[in-house]
């Protein structure tokens, strides 16, 4: 029994010790990592509410230079501006339904 004892106070417990200590560690750099991941998802969010703003005010800006809708109702011009209104509400619908 003495030695039963002996040898889980020498081997078996600076075992468990060490074991511990790697697996604290380790879940500590998880957490870290996780953070950094939190933090970058966020960063993504907001550049995307900055990106659809920006969209949406380009969108009214060209509404607000075509007052009297001659861009928009020129063949060539029109057009494109037909295509830019669409791109943006395309993103908007995209970035809404995500």
């Amino acid at each position: 029994m003495e030695y039963l004892i002996g040898f889980l106070l020498i081997v078996i417990l600076p075992a468990s010790i060490i074991v511990n200590i790697i697996l604290l560690t380790r879940g500590i750099n998880i957490v870290k990592q996780n953070e950094q991941l939190a933090d970058i998802i966020v960063e993504y969010d907001n550049r995307e509410i900055t990106t659809q703003s920006n969209l949406e005010s380009m969108l009214s800006k060209m509404k607000e230079i075509d007052i009297r809708g001659s861009f928009e109702s020129d063949d060539e011009v029109g057009a494109v501006f037909s295509e830019l209104k669409e791109t943006i509400e395309t993103y908007k619908t995209k970035s809404n339904n995500a």
